[in-house]
């Protein structure tokens, strides 16, 4: 069966003389490029061939900006340069279908080895669309080295130096810049309201913890799956603590550019998981560091989950998680030897994160399987927030890292709770 969306667009094809081979050529090929897909799929979704046709999610094939439109909210894109040279790419949903605009500002920020895919994919249940329904402003950040933010103005992406990054750099010059420019542009400084998942939470608490004055920008916090301390992992990353400060097996078997495991390192860290999954699941570095759940994994998605995630990022940004477990979880800065630990922090050891210092109002939502993030890292963090509003368990015992976005409960497990919560520190009529 050809998906309904090539038939609809059909007649734009037919409209210029002489494109009807070339339209031909490209019907069949995304014919083909279906059947694998699907062929990929089988055994984990049967459901999607029926009569022996196969039926994909278009969106498979679809950036951001064309998912956005394809299902009928007003799409922007925004490039942002950070005080150190990176391009990044914000993706934007104004408002409702309905045109109604200047609502309050809403920033979502993906989580490791995510995009901002991830919050437009799940349908009927992603949380982008459910807030602009809602008549908010929803911007989506791009973390540096991603799909979409993979740009510099000095230095190419096949130089080491680019990817010399981690949730650190993330956090102390991608969200003061992007956060500035949406204040600017939106001309609502103070109303912020920033929502983010896994290691997007960790950018924030780096962001505002060390940048309290440009944290006044975001009026609330709202943290899915927060990720700082990590003493009590369950995920495979653990598994790349005991070598995170050895540069000879890092350069052997990683390499400090984009982070792509393969060979020995993937079978490293995916044999627990195919214990319990199947092995394309695991194969996956996004899902296999983050975590899969089939019970509440939103099964018609996981094509589209597939064809966006993993987005990429560094070889640092990973390890860094790395050396907090093996530092016994503490939320720490990067570990570069004692040598240039003295040049840089003034003492052998990386500098903890205080975060006693954030002034930020923060909501905390987390979940009892999420092998990413604890949940008794996650209350050990509670504590030491001086301006936590509240701290919510998902209430459902098999909710798990990636459920906060592509769960086939999001919706009335995550998405609703971060409406009610946002309410509370909103002034402005929604539609």
């Amino acid at each position: 069966m050809i998906s309904k969306f090539v038939l609809f667009l059909l007649p734009c094809f037919m409209m210029a003389r002489g494109e009807t081979e070339a339209f031909e050529k490209d019907l069949l090929l995304y014919s083909a490029d279906t059947e694998r897909e699907c062929e990929f799929f089988e055994d984990i979704m049967p459901h999607k061939k029926r009569n022996g046709s196969c039926e994909l999610n278009p969106d498979v094939y679809l950036n951001v900006p064309q998912i956005i439109a394809r299902h009928g909210y007003p799409s922007e894109a925004h490039i942002v340069q950070t005080k150190d040279g990176y391009l990044l790419t914000l993706h934007r949903i104004p408002g409702p279908k309905s045109g109604k605009r200047g609502g309050q500002p809403v920033f979502l920020q993906h989580g490791l080895l995510g995009s901002s895919a991830d919050w437009v994919v799940n349908e009927g249940q992603a949380l982008a669309f459910f807030l602009a329904d809602q008549g908010y402003d929803v911007w989506l950040g791009n973390a540096r080295g991603n799909t979409y933010s993979k740009a510099h103005v000095t230095y190419s992406i096949k130089s080491p130096a680019y990817w010399n990054f981690s949730w650190h750099e993330m956090g102390t010059y991608d969200l003061p810049a992007v956060l500035q420019y949406v204040s600017t542009h939106t001309n609502r400084p103070g109303e912020i309201i920033y929502i983010g998942h896994s290691m997007g939470t960790t950018m924030f608490f780096v962001f505002s913890s060390l940048k309290p004055q440009a944290a006044k920008n975001v009026k609330l916090m709202i943290a899915l799956a927060p990720t700082a301390y990590m003493t009590h992992v369950r995920s495979p990353i653990r598994y790349l603590a005991p070598f995170s400060n050895d540069a000879q097996w890092i350069l052997r078997n990683l390499g400090f550019n984009q982070f792509l495991p393969r060979g020995k390192i993937l079978d490293l860290l995916n044999y627990e998981c195919q214990l319990l999954e199947q092995r394309k699941i695991c194969e996956n570095a996004f899902f296999l560091i983050c975590g899969f759940n089939k019970a509440e994994m939103n099964m018609d998605i996981l094509p589209v989950a597939f064809a966006h995630d993993p987005a990429g990022s560094s070889t640092k940004t990973v390890l860094h998680y790395g050396q907090e477990i093996h530092a016994n979880g503490n939320f720490q800065q990067y570990d570069y030897g004692k040598e240039i630990n003295m040049i840089k922090y003034n003492q052998s050891t990386p500098l903890k994160y205080d975060v006693g210092k954030i002034r930020s109002n923060i909501y905390l939502m987390y979940a009892e399987k999420d092998k990413l993030t604890s949940p008794i890292d996650v209350l050990r963090l509670s504590h030491k927030l001086p301006n936590l509003i509240g701290l919510y368990r998902v209430p459902n015992e098999n909710f798990d890292h990636v459920d906060f976005i592509f769960g086939k409960d999001a919706m009335e497990l995550v998405n609703k709770q971060v409406l009610k919560v946002i309410h509370n520190f909103t002034e402005t009529d929604m539609v």
